[in-house]
């Protein structure tokens, strides 16, 4: 997409090498978040019945919202594998550089065990138990 074409549209691929300032600050845009009242009770009542109710309650809403039937919620590795197969190379990599990417910055941000003598005969430790 050139400089001068509008980056709003989802999914549209964008060449940041070609992109003018203004293009730029509108592919970095975000949409306003919007939350009604009504959006927000919905969720509510959604997230209780699943509270109340189990599974029973996410085959419902699964029936309800798209229109299929579940006997079950566990995925198999057999679709797993189907699932795999039908991306193409570049999603592949592009989803393991995703991961390691994400991989790397988490393990730089984890928090670290201290331990620290604030006078002599006196330690301060910071211990980490998941």
């Amino acid at each position: 997409m050139s400089g001068d074409a509008s980056p709003g549209f989802a999914g549209a691929i964008l060449d940041w090498a070609t992109l003018d300032d203004r293009g730029r600050q509108a592919a970095l845009r975000r949409p306003a978040l919007q939350r009604s009242d009504e959006l927000t009770a919905t969720v509510a009542r959604i997230i209780a019945q699943v509270r109340a109710d189990g599974d029973a309650a996410l085959r419902a809403l699964t029936r309800r919202f798209d229109g299929c039937e579940l006997s079950g919620f566990a995925v198999g590795a057999d679709e797993f594998a189907a699932a795999e197969a039908k991306l193409d190379i570049a999603t592949k990599r592009a989803i393991d550089e995703a991961r390691s990417r994400i991989a790397t910055f988490h393990r730089a941000t984890a928090p670290q065990a201290l331990r620290i003598e604030t006078a002599p005969g006196v330690a301060c430790e910071r211990i980490l138990r998941p």
